[in-house]
């Protein structure tokens, strides 16, 4: 129960913020000194703190006994899951039973395997150092720095500290122990770093508290069984260049709590995991949007030496420095106050061509109709597969799924 101290979990979209006031946690991102971001404000802050501020609602609860260890495996009995075997602090294996157990237990889950089908890449990793004593660009924003090879993320975290997360491709990172990562940081990286942030990334970098996490990616691809259900990063996982993932989670979280909220009795296990197939539907609009989004912006946000790559990439930037719809739209995506995946497509096919349209005006010579059409193939490349992976029907069309319509058990 101590806090935790990560470098994940620090941004709350708007679209997070107002699923954590329909869950009436809002309080929970008070008297920590979050951090508003703007457009509609979402929240950015001390991972640890905000944990801190759930846990202490949670226990304030009277049918809510917060117990601390660490679970080993998963209580199975006929295919039907009915708890956990647990460590405590001393060392003690201990039980809990439940009708329903909920397992969250993050992107390294060890219990996810009997409960999913787990497809994980890592893309990337995140390295994180926090900025004292300078002040963002735009302050009250998240900032992307489209930098080379990968991108650069700057926020607040507090009212005196920015958080810096540097992407470095691939799974291997520079070593932090022999000085390689400080020596990356200075020599790649600070020249790409605004020069309002300059001096400071510097200091943070010299100071030495540099911590790395692999990037992870993971469609949803439930193995329903009775007695259990999976939630969060244990689930699935998608880049966290956007911040999407407590948006994501938190969305889940009130599509399972209406799903709940009819019942009285949780013990019949396999109607009950029959009837919770619907969550798999039900969650996947707000979902696949902000996870193709996350997977398919950071390709294109990659540099690359390939010229219908780079042609993309400015494409993505002026397309959304046009303004108004152009702005908007792909913002309010972003930001999952309007997660819907055909607006989605439309906006990401509209910057392609508005790369192809610039690319043939005003003399379309045959070298750049090749790379538009180059251009248009890339970004089928990109996005298809993604789709593909959070799977069509269930995305485009979840009413035709009959898992859909499911409704509570009687009993």
């Amino acid at each position: 129960m101590t806090e935790p101290d990560r470098i994940v979990g620090e941004l709350l979209q708007p679209g997070g913020y107002l699923k954590l006031v329909e869950l009436g946690l809002e309080d929970c991102v008070e008297e920590i000194d979050a951090q508003r971001v703007l457009d509609v404000a979402g929240r950015s802050f001390h991972n640890g703190r905000f944990i801190q501020r759930m846990r202490e609602k949670a226990a304030t609860l009277p049918n809510v006994r917060l117990e601390q260890g660490t679970v080993t495996s998963l209580l199975e009995e006929n295919g039907t899951i009915k708890g956990v075997s647990y460590k405590t602090k001393t060392g003690e294996e201990l039980q809990a039973y439940a009708p329903l157990t909920v397992v969250c237990d993050g992107c390294f889950s060890n219990l996810r395997r009997s409960l999913c089908s787990p497809k994980v890449e890592v893309p990337s990793c995140f390295v994180g150092l926090i900025l004292e004593n300078c002040s963002l660009p735009f302050p009250n924003h998240g900032h992307v720095v489209l930098g080379d090879p990968s991108p650069i993320l700057f926020y607040p975290i507090s009212s005196t500290e920015v958080r810096c997360l540097v992407d470095v491709p691939g799974q291997k990172v520079p070593s932090i122990s022999n000085g390689e990562m400080a020596n990356y940081l200075k020599t790649v990286v600070a020249p790409q770093v605004p020069p309002e942030l300059h001096k400071s990334f510097l200091a943070a970098v010299e100071k030495g508290s540099i911590r790395t996490m692999p990037n992870r990616s993971m469609p949803a691809a439930p193995l329903p069984t009775p007695g259990a259900i999976l939630m969060g990063d244990a689930f699935n996982m998608r880049h966290p260049l956007t911040g999407g993932g407590m948006t994501v989670a938190l969305s889940d979280i009130v599509v399972l709590q209406n799903l709940l909220k009819p019942l009285r009795d949780l013990n019949d296990a396999s109607s009950l995991c029959r009837y919770l197939e619907s969550f798999y539907t039900l969650r996947k609009p707000v979902a696949s949007t902000i996870n193709t989004l996350a997977g398919a912006l950071y390709k294109v946000f990659c540099a690359s030496p390939d010229q219908a790559r780079k042609e993309m990439r400015q494409a993505c930037f002026d397309y959304l420095s046009l303004g108004g719809v152009f702005s908007s739209g792909p913002v309010a995506l972003l930001s999952g106050l309007n997660p819907r995946p055909l607006s989605l497509v439309c906006h990401f096919f509209a910057v392609a061509v508005f790369g192809v349209g610039r690319l043939l005006v005003p003399f379309p010579s045959p070298k750049r109709v090749w790379l538009g059409a180059r251009l248009i193939s890339g970004a089928s490349g990109i996005i298809f597969p993604i789709i593909k992976a959070e799977g069509f029907r269930q995305m485009f069309f979840p009413a035709t799924v009959p898992a859909y319509y499911r409704n509570p058990p009687m009993k």
